[in-house]
């Protein structure tokens, strides 16, 4: 069994490969651009494990929350290899994936800006309190947090591929944006105003 395991959901790009319980990993730490590299290295970590996707049984994705763009673009990247050859697709919380590797019960959090921040509680990738937006205070407030980025971002594959669930439909998944972007934050602020 074969698995491709993607997230773009924070600056730091992940691509990792489970070949029969053997772990693969490539990295990269991008400023906003990790759209321009996901496929590069996709490429990447299955030549160096001499394998091409047609081995792949199943992909898992991290579907959010955290970069609008970041997450938009694993997920369509996912949805095209799960659908174009014919590989089963998963889903994971992007605060799960990053957080698997802790043997201990972690509240995740990516910085959404303006003093916010995405944030669940997760128990090696096991999800026990749900990703929501909060705000600094409300985060400050809570105990085990880890402030994801690459220094704090630990993984586990095989903990991943034990907590992903399955997509029944591929055409259906979204990103977990948890918010409005910016954009439409303006263009319903416009419209406020008619």
């Amino acid at each position: 069994m074969k698995t491709l395991i993607m997230d773009t959901a924070t600056n730091f790009l992940i691509v990792g490969l489970i070949d029969n319980k053997k772990e693969a990993i490539v990295t990269r730490i991008g400023k906003n651009d990790n759209a321009a590299y996901l496929v590069n290295k996709i490429d990447e970590v299955l030549k160096n494990n001499n394998t091409t996707i047609d081995e792949i049984d199943e992909i898992i994705v991290g579907i959010g929350p955290g970069s609008y763009t970041g997450i938009r673009v694993s997920v369509v990247v996912a949805k095209t290899l799960a659908y174009s050859k014919g590989i089963k697709l998963k889903q994971i919380s992007s605060i799960a994936l990053l957080t698997s590797g802790y043997n201990f019960l972690v509240y995740g959090a990516i910085d959404a800006r303006r003093n916010h921040y995405f944030a669940g509680k997760y128990l090696e990738g096991k999800e026990i309190v749900k990703d929501s937006y909060i705000n600094k205070e409300v985060l400050e407030q809570l105990s085990n947090v880890i402030i994801l980025n690459e220094e704090t971002i630990k993984l586990n594959l095989n903990k991943i591929s034990e907590n992903a669930r399955l997509v029944e439909d591929t055409f259906s998944l979204e990103p977990n944006y948890l918010r409005k972007t910016e954009a439409e934050r303006n263009y319903d602020k416009i419209n406020e105003k008619r």
